[in-house]
C-alpha cells in the first residue's frame, strides 16, 4: 500500500483489574452522578485518569453506569429510577450502531481504493 494508509494508532488501552473495578464501585457507593474529573481529583493517589475510569466502567459488567449524554458515572444500584439504566443502555446501543455504520463506510472506501 501507499504511505497514505500509514496510520499512527493510539497507545494500547489501559488494563483493568478486578481490584480496580471493586475500588471504583466502592468509591461510587452512596454518591450520585460524578464526572471523570471529579473522580480523578478525589482518587488522585490511585493514579487514575479519565481513560482508566472509562475502561473500568466498560469492564464493570453493568455495575457502573455511563455512556453518551450521561452526566458522568454512577452505580447501577444507585440509579434513582430503572429508566436511568435503560436510557444509558439505549444511548450506548445507539452509539454502537453509529460506530458500525462509520466502520462500514470506511471499509467500503478502503475496498474501492484497494482495487485501484
Amino acid at each position: 500500500m501507499t504511505s497514505q494508509l500509514d496510520l499512527e494508532l493510539p497507545s494500547k488501552a489501559p488494563e483493568v483489574t478486578q481490584e480496580q473495578i471493586d475500588q471504583l464501585v466502592d468509591f461510587l457507593r452512596g454518591r450520585g452522578w460524578m464526572t471523570a474529573a471529579e473522580i480523578e481529583a478525589e482518587l488522585k493517589d490511585k493514579k487514575i485518569n479519565e481513560r482508566k475510569i472509562r475502561k473500568i466502567a466498560e469492564f464493570s459488567e453493568g455495575r457502573i453506569l455511563s455512556g453518551p449524554g450521561c452526566p458522568g458515572y454512577k452505580l447501577f444500584t444507585g440509579a434513582t429510577e430503572i429508566d436511568e439504566a435503560d436510557l444509558c443502555a439505549t444511548r450506548i446501543e445507539s452509539q454502537a450502531r453509529q460506530i458500525i455504520m462509520r466502520a462500514a463506510s470506511i471499509r467500503r472506501r478502503f475496498h474501492r481504493y484497494a482495487r485501484t
